[in-house]
């Protein structure tokens, strides 16, 4: 048995697995089990976070998260993933709402803004620019896409109209091309509507389409304030929803909505 809690943000849905309530280790197989839409719950991903030896010390608080993506495969970061375990946190530990994350790719302050609706702002760390691809689709399309480090793999393309349908296949296509290197990388196809409006199609390399994505969101209004078409604060807008990105220098900040599926249930795995 696995207890677990489901949690979405803005369409892009996690479950919560606590250590200490596992019974087998949380793996590849595990997870791809657990996140698979027609034979497990079904999910893009999970938080594997313990929470047994948490000792509260207001702003100074950290607790350890892992992230699994739903093919198995552990991530650096995840805005929405940081988003909604903060969440869970403070609805079920902590008293605090300013506490820290600390995730593969280093620590992520957190600040719970309200609890009804549920909205969290997280501290992205320092995004940095590797520098422009530019790449010929199988169709013999060039795209140029800004390769973006958050901590995290991203690749943004800006294109007259971000759709769907080159999401799933200029998407799918470059995120796991060998120009981006054996680990592959997260692709945003990105239109600017306004100066503090920039709409996304997201492909994850380890979920594929998702319907909203945090990090990407970063990474994408950072390229696009780069390149002059947003300014600092942007609303990010995806089909699962928008959130909120300001860059602070090369310092990124976060900020939407999340939400609590199925609380304190149990899969028989």
């Amino acid at each position: 048995m696995v207890p677990f809690t489901k949690m979405q943000a803005l369409g892009n849905d996690y479950l919560v697995v606590e250590p200490d309530q596992l019974e087998t280790p949380m793996d590849g197989t595990l997870v791809r089990h657990l996140c698979d839409r027609n034979f497990g719950i079904g999910a893009d991903g999970v938080l594997f976070g313990p929470t047994d030896r948490i000792i509260e010390r207001g702003a100074d608080t950290s607790v350890a998260l892992r992230i699994f993506n739903s093919d198995g495969s552990e991530c650096e970061k995840s805005g929405n993933g940081l988003r909604m375990f903060a969440a869970y946190l403070r609805r079920n530990y902590l008293r605090s709402d300013k506490f820290v994350l600390e995730v593969l790719a280093g620590d992520c302050p957190v600040e719970i803004i309200s609890t009804d609706p549920w909205e969290v702002s997280v501290d992205m760390g320092m995004a940095k620019s590797l520098g422009d691809l530019t790449l010929e689709t199988p169709e013999g399309t060039v795209v140029t896409f800004d390769r973006v480090d958050i901590g995290n793999p991203h690749a943004a393309a800006f294109v007259p109209d971000a759709t769907e349908e080159l999401a799933r296949s200029v998407g799918a296509w470059a995120a796991h091309h060998p120009a981006f290197g054996p680990d592959g990388t997260n692709v945003q196809l990105c239109t600017a509507v306004d100066r503090r409006t920039l709409k996304l199609e997201i492909w994850e390399r380890g979920a594929g389409y998702t319907l909203a994505s945090g990090s990407s969101s970063c990474a994408a209004a950072y390229s696009a304030f780069r390149a002059g078409y947003v300014d600092r604060s942007v609303t990010v807008t995806m089909p699962g929803g928008e959130v909120t990105v300001l860059i602070d220098n090369d310092r990124i900040h976060l900020q939407g909505r999340c939400e609590f599926v199925a609380h304190g249930s149990t899969f028989d795995s």
